[in-house]
């Protein structure tokens, strides 16, 4: 989307691809429901508040303030500026990473390898950071507005090692 003031539509339903990506206004009190139909998925979430570009999700202090490592329901998502920009209000996979970040072209191509989507087609391996990119651009934001991302859907799990 182009225009900041086009809002996901109430009730509408939207499968995206693999390394598909949206990006969209939320207005306090509607609901998003993301469903992994396939087992799998990643979703990395990145929040800003519509309004006030420069406030962002804090994944640091959303952690912090509710005393835990793992987001799951009944958790909000807290912005730089302490304000709640979205809450969990329901998981089935157990908890989100907050930790992990996503990757870039450089890590994918060591990751599955190198190839171009001309030849590769569905099989082409997309990146994290230039879909967040893409996205972001439609917004007038860049490289250093792309902060933290929560990835739903990944459970990562963090021992002594």
């Amino acid at each position: 989307m182009t225009d900041s003031t086009q809002l996901f539509p109430p009730f509408a339903e939207e499968m995206l691809p693999g390394g598909g990506h949206r990006s969209f206004v939320l207005k306090r009190g509607q609901l998003l429901r993301l469903t992994d139909i396939r087992g799998g998925a990643n979703v990395s979430l990145t929040l800003l508040n519509a309004n006030e570009k420069t406030e962002r999700l804090n994944l640091p202090d959303s952690l912090k303030c509710q005393h835990t490592a793992k987001l799951t329901r009944g958790h909000c998502l807290y912005s730089d500026m302490g304000r709640v920009l979205a809450a969990i209000t329901a998981d089935t996979c157990g908890w989100s990473d907050s930790i992990g970040g996503v990757l870039c072209a450089a890590e994918v191509a060591e990751k599955y390898g190198q190839g171009r989507y001309q030849e590769l087609r569905n099989g082409f391996y997309r990146n994290g950071t230039d879909n967040l990119l893409v996205e972001l651009g439609k917004w007038g934001l860049g490289l250093s507005d792309l902060l933290m991302t929560l990835n739903l859907f990944s459970k990562v799990s963090v021992d002594d090692d």
